[in-house]
């Protein structure tokens, strides 16, 4: 399955299941590269909504259902080969917001509807 290919740590849980995090490695073999500026590769807007921020979310609250819509999509800053990034989840019924930080600096941010 393409989420393997990130490198995911463990799933923290914070206050009390409402609100997730979780380590991901960018590593520099990383499939999405091909093709994807050959000389300045970064991760393609596809790969962070659906292995990283869907995936992540389907792993902490499994019972979610089929993605209905997208919201608030921003891409503020690119994700590079080796990147170490925090991915923040947080449910709110049927919507789950996320970001993408590496360090302090938000790279990306959204909200995912599930039917």
């Amino acid at each position: 399955m393409f989420d393997r290919e990130f490198e995911f740590g463990e799933l923290r849980w914070e206050q009390e299941g409402g609100s997730a995090r979780v380590s991901v490695h960018v590593p520099p073999t990383l499939r999405y590269f091909d093709g994807h500026f050959p000389h300045d590769p970064i991760v393609p807007g596809v790969a962070q909504l659906g292995p990283l921020a869907e995936t992540q979310a389907r792993r902490a609250w499994p019972e979610l259902g089929a993605i209905g819509a997208v919201k608030r999509l921003k891409f503020m800053q690119a994700l590079r080969p080796n990147d170490m990034l925090s991915l923040s989840l947080t449910r709110a019924g049927d919507k789950v917001t996320f970001a993408l930080f590496n360090g302090e600096l938000e790279c990306t941010r959204g909200t995912l509807v599930f039917a």
